[in-house]
């Protein structure tokens, strides 16, 4: 499975909790594209600043079913010391951040094919030219899950991005 997602680590904490980014919430889920074989578990987590406290409380309400769901704050001294264990990554754990992510993504070949195929069958007047009328296509994070976003001319899709996997 395709993970665009790098390796939560010590220095990407410190970015992150740093007064540049100043993510102060942390919300860790269960992450089944992290999954490798003899690994226990997988996970990802999505940091957010402290004016976004609301937003990582919806997030993990939204997790419900996750029994792996956890908020962190990093003012409680605890949190932080469990930030800190995840980021050295403990054996038979992956555990991935939510990096940014552009709409200048490029997609490995085999995805290449698989959104060529799905454009074909799902948006069969979506005609390109060369060095015209492109359509563009991007990855994108929300709350964990990842999406691609179609854009040509004046439509537009979105579909989660397990969907193309199918194709």
């Amino acid at each position: 499975m395709y993970n665009p997602f790098p390796l939560f680590s010590p220095s990407l904490l410190l970015a992150q909790i740093s007064e540049a980014k100043g993510k102060r919430f942390f919300v860790r889920q269960t992450f089944l594209r992290g999954m490798q074989p003899a690994l226990k578990a997988a996970f990802l987590f999505r940091g957010y600043m402290e004016e976004e406290k609301s937003m990582a409380e919806e997030h993990f309400k939204d997790l419900l079913r996750d029994p792996n769901r956890f908020l962190y704050d990093t003012k409680n001294e605890e949190h932080l010391e469990k930030l800190k264990m995840a980021a050295r990554q403990p054996s038979g754990f992956k555990i991935y951040y939510v990096g940014k992510t552009k709409w200048e993504w490029r997609p490995p070949p085999v995805y290449q094919n698989k959104i060529k195929n799905y454009i074909q069958k799902l948006h069969p007047r979506w005609r390109t030219a060369r060095g015209k009328n492109k359509v563009m296509v991007g990855l994108y994070e929300e709350w964990g899950e990842l999406f691609l976003k179609f854009n040509f001319e004046e439509e537009e899709d979105k579909i989660v991005f397990d969907e193309i996997e199918k194709y």
